[in-house]
């Protein structure tokens, strides 16, 4: 039996139907669990705190990365080996975690991202009840092979995670399709890669600068200030204060995609919160509220990205069951 949540409240628009579909472990032994999961990420040391065991797995790989959702039910702390070709994204979907990387402790409460890459030590404390959603990320498929990180561990900034959740949803999606789609699971494969990468580059937090975290917040502004009218790119440049070139370059940086594709990317999650607030309303006007003067076009970008039409995720919000989307 699947989880009876599909979407996470915590990371709202989170969908973790594709996920449930693969259970890697279901237990009450401490051994059995602690051998599974270091099967798949690697091998580390683990205390569990006396509790009761109540652990869960469950994964989606795609030909370059792997998501996992992990709980163990007690309070447990964990001293994985030192990572050698990847780090990884941890998303808290409940409670929170403590974790110490190359000496310096972060708490990473509920709802919060948190990336490690640790040199030489890492220690995490899960709380009791903790549901950890893991993203392992080779530094292969971030083009990093060779690079030095120069931050072992790095809180996502909250403003991001809605564009993290999108990018989650859309893998988890093309994690089901066919080989015709390669092309384009390589492509989001590789931008998911570089997006989270990027917070643990030398300089993050000043790569974009001080005046590329201003063009930024002005870009996210104009877009969310104009969800219905039509907008070019050269508009998003000047709205930015920046050159075409720059722009993309600052866009792909921080979101992991071009300045048009964000556009549209934020337009469909708008819309898609607003369908789930009103599953009733008119599907022609949810559409032109949010830019997309093309019904055909509209349905097509929200099937990509949530895994089914608009009608037929309002059938399901209706029934009150679980959206069947990607990208909820």
């Amino acid at each position: 039996m699947l989880p009876q949540q599909s979407k996470d409240m915590t990371f709202p628009g989170l969908v973790l139907s594709p996920l449930y579909e693969d259970c890697m472990l279901r237990s009450r032994e401490r051994r059995e669990t602690y051998d599974a999961i270091a099967g798949e990420l690697c091998d580390y040391g683990l205390r569990w705190q006396g509790g009761e065991v109540d652990a869960r797995a469950f994964r989606c790989k795609t030909d370059s990365l792997a998501l996992y959702s992990m709980r163990y039910g007690d309070e447990v702390t964990i001293t994985p080996d030192v990572y050698k070709d990847f780090f990884l994204v941890h998303l808290c979907l409940k409670a929170g975690i403590e974790v110490e990387t190359d000496g310096m402790i972060t708490d990473v409460p509920e709802g919060s991202v948190f990336l490690s890459a640790p040199r030489r030590a890492i220690r995490l404390r899960w709380q009791e009840g903790c549901e950890q959603l893991i993203l392992r990320v080779p530094y292969a498929a971030a083009g990093m092979e060779g690079r030095k990180m120069q931050r072992s561990a790095a809180l996502l900034p909250r403003a991001l995670s809605p564009l993290l959740v999108s990018q989650l949803n859309t893998l988890m999606a093309l994690s089901r399709q066919g080989p015709g789609d390669a092309d384009w699971a390589a492509h989001v494969q590789t931008g998911l890669a570089r997006f989270v990468a990027q917070h643990l580059l030398p300089g993050a937090a000043e790569a974009v600068g001080i005046a590329g975290a201003d063009a930024r917040d002005r870009l996210i502004g104009f877009i969310g200030a104009h969800m219905a009218r039509p907008v070019q790119l050269s508009d998003l440049a000047r709205a930015a204060g920046l050159g075409r070139s720059q722009l993309n370059a600052l866009t792909q940086s921080a979101f992991g995609c071009a300045p048009m594709v964000l556009l549209r990317r934020m337009r469909l999650q708008a819309a898609h919160r607003d369908l789930e607030e009103n599953p009733g309303q008119n599907l022609t006007q949810l559409a032109l509220r949010y830019g997309f003067d093309h019904q055909g076009r509209f349905s097509q970008y929200y099937r990509d990205a949530y895994g089914a039409v608009p009608r037929q995720m309002r059938t399901d919000l209706r029934r009150g069951g679980r959206a069947a989307g990607k990208n909820g």
